[in-house]
């Protein structure tokens, strides 16, 4: 199963200047073949975010999350938009 998404290019720096928990990660507008985990409220270096894990639709292994709400005005751009944190994904041929 392939990961499609359509990366963010509306703000400075676009969608590449994002960490996760492993890691570089990236910003983007849709993903598809992916799963949605429950919405839950988490403390991040941003401020406090509404998100939900996502999966790979195929393997079930979690690939990064979707902003559903951000609390702080400067962060309402990410409302949802998607994060792939690159150590989880894999490369496919």
């Amino acid at each position: 199963m392939i990961l499609v998404a359509r990366w963010v290019t509306d703000r400075a720096g676009g969608g590449q200047n994002f960490r996760g928990q492993h890691g570089k990660a990236y910003l983007f507008h849709s993903v598809v073949n992916i799963q949605q985990g429950e919405a839950g409220e988490r403390n991040m270096t941003t401020g406090r975010h509404v998100v939900r894990d996502i999966a790979c639709r195929q393997c079930l292994e979690v690939v990064g999350w979707k902003y559903d709400r951000a609390y702080e005005a400067t962060e309402k751009y990410k409302e949802g938009k998607y994060i792939l944190e690159q150590e989880l994904l894999c490369q496919v041929s």
